[in-house]
């Protein structure tokens, strides 16, 4: 009886670490693609904590992939080098940041320098030198995004500058129109604030990536890619304007990234 309840509750906390984990799937194809937002320390009142990583654990995080032989590229670097006909560096991992935030500069930025790596940042045109305003302040506090000069500040380091609409509206909610207007103005105003026009887009909270029509938008705007926040890993060979992601979360361990890295998700 005693062996028997043993035996039970080794079953049941084995169950319990799959479901938290996803250590028994078997690895996974394809580029990693990492979404972070906000690096620091999440500020008081803010019910979003999942967007914030600390600078310890980006540390952490980003010595992993030089330990495991990564090889940090841009969206745009892939891009040439397919159109090129040459092969994407083995163990290729691409780190994207969303919205353009202060502190990537501030607290992600000198992590990267220290490793040699580079990223790409998705700007939301219209918040540049602002805050993000389209959070609910219930929610989330009103924190400074990145100014122009600083944008350009991380081109010359090496990052790619992207797009990520002109408002950071819900795509599914516009018209085609709308939708056409934040595609171009966006890729217009970064060209012309930094000098390079951007080739990859990122859809606002992941709205309407499945959307055959916006997907054909994205396109035609003149972007090469398109970034969903679908877990999982890049597929370069299939839809160019639904990329899947890793969502790299503020409460995420060691191991979580690990998962995410090898498996394409670390939980359910």
């Amino acid at each position: 009886m005693i062996f028997e309840l043993a035996l039970a509750m080794v079953a049941l906390a084995v169950l319990g670490l799959s479901a938290r984990w996803n250590w028994w799937r078997s690895s996974a194809g394809g580029i990693p693609v990492l979404m972070y937002h906000k690096i620091g320390d999440p500020p008081a009142g803010s019910k979003l904590k999942k967007l914030w990583v600390s600078k310890k654990d980006f540390r952490r995080q980003m010595a992993y992939l030089l330990d495991h032989g990564h090889h940090p590229v841009t969206l745009a670097e892939i891009a040439r080098l397919l159109d090129g006909g040459k092969p994407v560096p083995t163990k290729a991992v691409v780190i994207t940041f969303d919205d353009g935030y202060r502190n990537n500069l501030e607290n992600a930025l000198p992590i990267l320098k220290e490793f040699g790596f580079r990223a790409v940042l998705f700007v939301v045109t219209n918040a540049a030198g602002k805050d993000n305003f389209w959070h609910d302040p219930s929610n989330e506090t009103r924190i400074p995004m990145l100014s122009w000069d600083q944008a350009k500040e991380l081109q010359e380091s090496g990052w790619e500058i992207g797009s990520h609409t002109v408002n950071h509206p819900r795509l599914s909610r516009l018209s085609p129109e709308e939708v056409r207007k934040e595609l171009a103005e966006s890729r217009d105003e970064i060209e012309r604030r930094v000098g390079k026009r951007p080739v990859t887009f990122a859809n606002p909270y992941g709205d309407a990536s499945d959307d055959p029509g916006v997907q054909e938008a994205v396109r035609a705007a003149g972007y090469r890619w398109a970034v969903s926040v679908h877990q999982g890993k890049a597929d370069l060979q299939g839809n160019s304007y639904n990329l899947k992601r890793l969502f790299i979360r503020g409460d995420d361990t060691l191991l979580d990234f690990h998962l995410n890295m090898t498996r394409g998700r670390s939980r359910f």
